[in-house]
């Protein structure tokens, strides 16, 4: 038995740990039920399947636990434009050590990702990045399954986009943006998996299948080559996701 003096150091030591300890806050957002389209004109339907099971993943022990009130999760009417942008400030809660995600499934085009609101409104690539260069959190994940998704790696014309852009391949950072399909490709959802192709394999290769050498932990590079290989074939080529940003390949994504 330790002396009060002894042990009460010790509760503070274990408190001020667990409070340095990293971090994670998430922004899912899916979009199946557009305002201003319909079942047989242009809505989805697993879009807000997609954020369900990402918001799932990541409160469960193998997703890493995350906490109720550092995830926020936007679908359909709730992920107007105005809405995600306020949801996206919870990223400046995180400090240095802590990691911020953000999850998108549902319409996109070169340089946006449609909100509930579209056409009217637009979450502008620019945007997000902007919301991601005011965190101060050293990593940074963004899976985007969309359509055209991977023109977030392009530079957008628009004042200070330069900016933005050099911050997704900031040297000091970990960033790693992994896209359902190139800038001009489409991304597919299917009755077969009842989600888009992109965020079931996405969620599956992290719950331990991209584990190619069985060592408990997903790399940042098995889980990419996981996903791609496993979307590529699935879609017969027609949509090859892309990964870009600043990481090493090793970095852990989850730890099985």
């Amino acid at each position: 038995m330790c002396k009060k003096s002894v042990c009460l150091s010790l509760l503070v030591i274990g408190v001020a740990f667990r409070a340095l300890a990293q971090q994670t806050y998430v922004v899912v957002v899916g979009v199946a039920d557009y305002q201003n389209l319909s079942n047989t004109q242009g809505d989805l339907r697993y879009a807000d399947d997609d954020a369900q099971l990402v918001t799932q993943f990541l409160k469960s022990p193998q997703g890493g636990s995350v906490p109720s009130d550092h995830i926020i999760t936007l679908t359909n009417s709730q992920a107007t434009h105005a809405n995600i942008l306020e949801a996206l400030r919870i990223f400046e809660r995180a400090r240095p050590s802590d990691r911020v995600i953000f999850h998108f499934s549902g319409h996109g085009d070169g340089g946006v990702f449609y909100p509930y609101d579209a056409p009217k409104e637009q979450l502008l690539h620019q945007e997000l990045k902007a919301a991601f260069r005011r965190s101060a959190a050293k990593t940074k994940i963004v899976w985007a399954d969309a359509c055209l998704s991977g023109s977030l790696k392009k530079r957008n014309p628009q004042p200070q986009s330069s900016q933005s852009y050099t911050h997704f391949n900031d040297p000091k950072l970990s960033i790693v943006v992994m896209t359902s399909s190139r800038y001009n490709q489409n991304s597919a959802e299917t009755s077969r998996l009842r989600q888009g192709v992109f965020t079931y394999f996405l969620i599956k290769g992290a719950q331990g299948e991209a584990d190619r050498d069985r060592n408990g932990i997903v790399t940042v590079q098995e889980h990419y080559e996981y996903v791609r290989k496993q979307v590529s074939t699935l879609t017969h080529n027609r949509q090859i996701p892309t990964i870009y940003g600043h990481f090493s390949n090793t970095m852990p994504i989850i730890k099985l």
